[in-house]
């Protein structure tokens, strides 16, 4: 994995239809296409807590190759989660990486099913790294997530040298989010072609 993956908070948006997607693309192939731009995705809370066992195996199908599934946990873990999420990995095995967790709940976990957790908050922080952008902290496992992309390059370049200056040290391999009601999938692309120019 290299320094920096580029991905998006989850992968349906009607208007990359016609844009990042053919306009004509099934939606049961989307996630193959996707996939085959970028290598990490964090999936909405409310579309992997709506996976049946049916699906497991035709989402790991899209995907085939070095990939990373992240998952979005809002406020909390409760028991619900923690039994669909148990399903999850058991058949993801080594491609569910972690738990984005968004949250300012005091005193949570650092990791849940033995996935490391990334707190996304404005009030509380995990033990370990963190990485303040846009009036958030992201912290516990390495894992940034940003709520817009500015079109400067300038500011991106920033946004990547500030993200990955921050890193531990020998730690190499934390992805970086890009979430929100509509993504400018031409902004995320640009994101990612600046990180490759640096080298990330």
């Amino acid at each position: 994995m290299d320094n920096l993956q580029i991905g998006t908070y989850g992968w349906q948006y009607e208007s990359w239809m016609g844009g990042f997607y053919p306009e004509d693309i099934p939606v049961d192939w989307q996630l193959d296409y996707y996939s085959n731009a970028y290598r990490v995705l964090l999936v909405p809370e409310q579309a992997w807590l709506s996976w049946k066992e049916d699906d497991f195996e035709e989402i790991l199908e899209a995907v085939e190759g070095e990939f990373g599934f992240y998952f979005e946990v809002i406020d909390d873990f409760d028991s619900t989660k923690e039994a669909q999420l148990t399903k999850i990995i058991g058949v993801f095995s080594e491609v569910a990486k972690g738990l984005v967790m968004f949250s300012e709940k005091e005193n949570l976990d650092t990791s849940y099913c033995d996935l490391p957790v990334t707190l996304i908050s404005k009030s509380q922080v995990l033990p370990g790294w963190q990485w303040q952008a846009q009036d958030v902290i992201c912290s516990g496992e390495p894992c940034g997530v940003v709520f817009e992309l500015t079109t400067q390059p300038k500011e991106q370049t920033a946004l990547l040298k500030s993200f990955v200056g921050g890193f531990p040290d020998g730690y190499e391999g934390a992805p970086l989010f890009v979430k929100g009601n509509d993504i400018d999938m031409t902004q995320v692309y640009n994101l990612k072609t600046i990180g490759e120019f640096l080298g990330y």
